[in-house]
């Protein structure tokens, strides 16, 4: 014996409907709040590369580059950056240049707590190391 299956009312098809669009909404919030860092990041990292070919035509990084590649990571989000281990005087031709960023970024993270969910910062340090050789 075969059991139909009831057709559902209209009531109970709107309530499923709005439940689902309920759940997607939730769940585009948490991909775009987990993908925003990575954003903000892969530009640093654009910028630093930006700079080590600079660096690389030049031979080192020049004052007025280093206030402008400060710029450029603040913009992105970085603060209390440090350059040492840049190199900042000219080397000869073929020699390592290297180009050593560190920083805090305040990652915006989506907190669960006790159901419901809300926007926390956490201040996490970046690193980044480029090397290169001087081809001025």
């Amino acid at each position: 014996m075969i059991k139909k299956k009831r057709k559902g009312s209209v009531m109970e098809n709107m309530i499923v409907m709005l439940l689902n669009m309920i759940l997607l909404c939730a769940f585009l919030v948490i991909i775009f709040g987990a993908f925003s860092g990575v954003s903000d990041k892969w530009q640093m990292r654009q910028v630093a590369r930006e700079y080590s070919l600079i660096m690389e035509t030049e031979g080192y990084l020049k004052p007025a580059d280093q206030a402008n590649l400060i710029r450029e990571l603040q913009s992105c989000g970085l603060y209390d950056i440090s350059l040492s281990g840049t190199t900042t005087r000219e080397v000869n031709y073929g020699d390592k240049i290297y180009l050593r960023i560190s920083g805090k970024y305040d990652e915006r993270i989506l907190a669960f707590a006790g159901g419901l969910s809300k926007y926390a910062t956490r201040t996490s340090n970046l690193t980044i190391n480029r090397q290169t050789t001087a081809k001025q």
